[in-house]
């Protein structure tokens, strides 16, 4: 790919809580294209063929966890398979090895059919799967640790222990970005709106 094509795409990450979205919105309104992966993987779980094999897979797991993963209608209950999954690496592995090649095609097709338009990519994980080497740039947003956990705490209303789990699957985030080789961008989300903005643009 073109160098000019390389650098019209941009993955946006960082933590838990650190303010990925409100990035998002602010490249939103500079002219960015967005396509949130975490909106992707629920896209992909709320499927009935992507659920089936979810519930398959983790419904024995959850079972010895007194954990249930599976609602009364059938449907899959998303925040206790989190709880189940973040806090064991193999667990985790075995999700991502479900959803995210399908996310990684669904993010390919999105850049794709958004020819010569700018693209951000706002996703966790985004070093996990190929659709990466789109990049030109990677924004990293960052926040201190007891500013991401009430932000967290307040948004998805789970317990601390959870929260604190899902944090420490991520304590490697930003080594893992700085190993793709792609130029690193570290935005620190500490104060309002206006100085997010001013560190972005």
């Amino acid at each position: 790919m073109e160098n000019k094509e390389l650098k019209s795409v941009i993955c946006l990450t960082g933590p838990m809580a650190a303010g990925k979205n409100a990035a998002a919105g602010i490249l939103e309104k500079s002219g960015f294209l967005s396509i949130d992966a975490d909106i992707t993987v629920h896209e992909i779980l709320a499927e009935a063929a992507f659920q089936k094999k979810v519930l398959e897979t983790f419904s024995p797991f959850a079972a010895k966890g007194g954990i249930k993963v599976e609602n009364p209608d059938g449907s899959l209950n998303r925040r206790n398979l989190g709880a189940l999954i973040f806090k064991d690496k193999k667990l985790l592995k075995m999700q991502e090895d479900l959803i995210l090649p399908e996310v990684d095609r669904r993010l390919e097709n999105f850049i794709e059919g958004n020819p010569g338009k700018k693209i951000l990519l706002n996703a966790t994980v985004l070093y996990k799967i190929p659709v990466i080497q789109k990049c030109g740039q990677i924004i990293f947003v960052t926040a201190p640790l007891l500013t991401r956990l009430y932000r967290a705490k307040k948004r998805d209303g789970i317990k601390i222990r959870q929260i604190l789990a899902r944090f420490w699957s991520q304590r490697n985030l930003l080594k893992s970005y700085k190993k793709t080789g792609i130029p690193v961008k570290v935005v620190k989300n500490t104060g309002s709106l206006a100085d997010l903005e001013k560190e972005l643009l």
